[in-house]
């Protein structure tokens, strides 16, 4: 089965790009359609180049010094099997930034808005491949890579979010989608392993592909779909409750879980469970089951307005940014989390300051509003959090330490309980069964 993957910038956010450098080990064969369509042949090594020039793209190859001017560019490997290089991406990987590099079928070029869409077309199995060695540790237990493997196969089928207008099935960025790094130059056995021993597997509820959402750590305790996420076609905050998508607390003998408490009294169990050095659940042996943050009122009030001031004009966004009358931000006082959901996720924050309340909702949007340069935060761990503030002589707000739980946003799977799971034995079926209610494993067309 041939899937299409939209590939993001290196910074993951955008599909639109500024120009596409490409290479292969094997030499490319590159397909140029337009006025000027014919087929060119790369040595091995050669590079393309594709830029925007009015409304074609403009294709240039290094050494040779041709020139082409095309409406869309279709390359492959020269031989199969090879990989084709983007040296234009960076992609996150073990050592940091590298190159992007992807054995599929063919890269697809093409103009968008004045800029270039980059659309992998590869095989199912393989992109898979590309999904595990970027989303979990090759030293995971093969059953907990099973239960991977299984999920990523499934939202495969079933993104979040249609791509159907960007002529792809999925994008390669977490932000929207899963992570797709592209492949190693030498993948890892176990996660292939895994993918063949689950071979064609995805899960269903009734006859439909589920959403198989995934995350790192859900901090002893997932989450409920709807408090996390907003209905991906209106945007509503909170969407309508997805039935195999619910809350799970993460130990061997749970009780059944809990109702929905008020705020303050489920801050006081995140609080219990955040100091409690006897913790037990499936996720609590990771170092990121629990962590704090310590920020400095000024380096917070330098950046958070800047950064409420970038979601509230985002049309994604702006929805859940609510500021005060008159939209100023003032001096922070404290931050109030006003409404939680059943696992103790932030649905609704409170920023008090000097000119008045601001409210922040929805649990990426909360975490977002702290990125901070200063302090090197891209945004916080995630939204199962507590404040703690620090005044000055004067009574005025001099930090706050944030203390959190989890990884991401903790709907469905989570990657360290299933491998906590395994490591008790359970099996990927089982581990499966237990984050995705009442789902059953079907083979892809049956």
């Amino acid at each position: 089965m041939k899937l299409r993957v939209a590939l993001t910038t290196t910074d993951l956010s955008s599909l639109e790009h500024k120009q596409a450098l490409l290479s292969s080990p094997s030499g490319l064969v590159v397909k140029i359609e337009g006025a000027q369509a014919k087929t060119v042949n790369l040595a091995p090594g050669q590079k393309l180049k594709v830029t925007v020039k009015g409304e074609s793209l403009e294709v240039q190859t290094t050494g040779s010094g041709a020139h082409f001017t095309a409406s869309r560019v279709t390359l492959a490997p020269a031989k199969g099997g090879h990989s084709i290089f983007v040296d234009s991406l960076k992609r996150a990987r073990a050592k940091g930034q590298e190159g992007a590099e992807y054995r599929g079928y063919e890269l697809n070029i093409a103009l968008s808005g004045g800029h270039l869409r980059l659309v992998l077309v590869l095989d199912l199995e393989q992109y898979l491949k590309g999904v595990l060695e970027s989303e979990i540790p090759a030293s995971y237990h093969l059953e907990a890579l099973k239960a991977q493997a299984v999920a990523a196969r499934t939202y495969a089928l079933n993104p979040r979010i249609s791509h159907e207008k960007d002529n792809a099935d999925v994008c390669d960025s977490y932000l929207c989608c899963q992570y797709f790094a592209g492949h190693k130059a030498v993948g890892s056995a176990k996660h292939t392993q895994a993918i063949e021993s689950t071979s064609g597997e995805i899960l269903k509820y009734g006859d439909k592909a589920i959403l198989a959402l995934f995350s790192s750590n859900a901090g002893g305790y997932t989450s409920n779909y709807e408090d996390c996420f907003s209905d991906p076609k209106t945007n509503l905050f909170p969407p309508a409750p997805i039935p195999y998508l619910r809350a799970v607390v993460e130990k061997q003998q749970a009780a059944a879980v809990a109702p929905k408490l008020a705020a303050k009294d489920m801050e006081a169990q995140l609080k219990e469970m955040w100091h409690n050095p006897q913790r037990s659940t499936f996720d609590s042996w990771s170092p990121h089951f629990k962590w704090s943050v310590h920020m400095p009122a000024q380096a917070l009030e330098a950046h958070m307005h800047h950064e409420l001031s970038l979601l509230a004009k985002d049309k994604d966004t702006a929805p859940f940014v609510i500021p005060p009358q008159g939209g100023q931000f003032g001096h922070i006082q404290k931050f109030e989390v006003t409404e939680r959901g059943i696992s103790g996720v932030a649905i609704q924050l409170a920023i008090h300051t000097s000119t008045g309340q601001w409210l922040v909702k929805k649990e990426l949007v909360i975490r977002s509003a702290f990125k901070n340069s200063e302090i090197k935060l891209a945004r916080l761990k995630s939204a199962k959090i507590l404040f703690e503030h620090q005044h000055d002589r004067l009574g005025l707000l001099s930090s706050v330490t944030v203390r959190g739980l989890g990884w991401g946003h903790g709907v469905g799977l989570q990657q360290t309980g299933a491998q906590g799971m395994a490591l008790l034995g359970k099996q990927y079926r089982e581990i499966l069964a237990h984050y995705f209610t009442n789902t059953q494993i079907h083979k892809i067309g049956s």
